[in-house]
């Protein structure tokens, strides 16, 4: 069996023309080798992009970002090599040839017009790859107050004693955890949860249900994962 690749890049929109060899949502495998993003150069002795952005006339540079894994930062990072309209990392634009770090679930956008972004990829880490946002370490002492997670470890503790979850449960955690304090909507967590197979309402709250069971002491009045009032659907996790 092929090894897994350590992250990937997932196509989710495309303004106008296509990635070479990738349809939309599909998934672009990254690994230790830099990547290189950009159009497809009409001169034989020029560089070759990796990952090519084909009939779209705003991704100008065969040269527009570099994507690479840095042994330093034990991360992967991305660079605006040579853009002509922009390299975006959750909509705020790179300084050209500034290396930024990237993290589970970064939104990456190329070439900005008018206020809309022609390639947008969202960076994604494998189950087996430790997130750069959690401590890879093994906590030694558990902490005694509050909800506290270690996801590379797969260590969820509240007030002091473990508390284990299955694989669906530790990823819904992760998901709310990811963006605390604010709102996700049902739709975001199934995509992220469930990708592309999806899940129905009822399911999440099946979940949703379970989990708080799990952490809350009082799972009909939740201290952490709350129901936002006045949004129907979203739920966020208070921490």
């Amino acid at each position: 069996m092929a090894e897994k690749a350590k992250a990937f890049l997932r196509i989710e929109k495309l303004a106008t023309g296509k990635i070479e060899g990738h349809e939309m949502w599909q998934e672009i495998p990254l690994e230790d080798a830099a990547v290189i993003i950009g159009r497809p150069s009409r001169s034989p002795d020029a560089i070759s992009p990796d990952i090519k952005v084909i009939g779209d006339d705003y991704v100008t540079r065969v040269e527009h970002a570099e994507i690479f894994f840095s042994s330093n930062g034990h991360c992967f990072m991305i660079r605006d090599t040579k853009s002509r309209n922009g390299t975006f990392l959750n909509e705020e634009i790179l300084e050209k040839n500034k290396p930024y770090s990237l993290k589970d679930r970064d939104i990456i956008g190329l070439a900005k017009i008018n206020g809309d972004m022609r390639v947008q990829l969202r960076f994604r880490l494998n189950d087996e790859t430790p997130p750069p946002w959690v401590n890879d370490e093994p906590q030694k002492i558990p902490p005694q107050k509050g909800l506290h997670l270690n996801l590379a470890t797969k260590k969820v503790f509240v007030d002091g004693h473990e508390v284990s979850l299955t694989k669906t449960e530790l990823k819904l955690l992760g998901v709310l955890f990811e963006n605390k304090g604010n709102a996700c909507s049902i739709d975001d967590i199934a995509w992220e949860v469930w990708g592309k197979a999806g899940a129905s309402d009822e399911l999440i709250a099946q979940h949703i249900r379970r989990l708080r069971s799990r952490i809350e002491a009082e799972p009909s009045k939740p201290r952490y994962i709350i129901t936002v009032p006045g949004k129907i659907g979203c739920y966020r996790l208070d921490i």
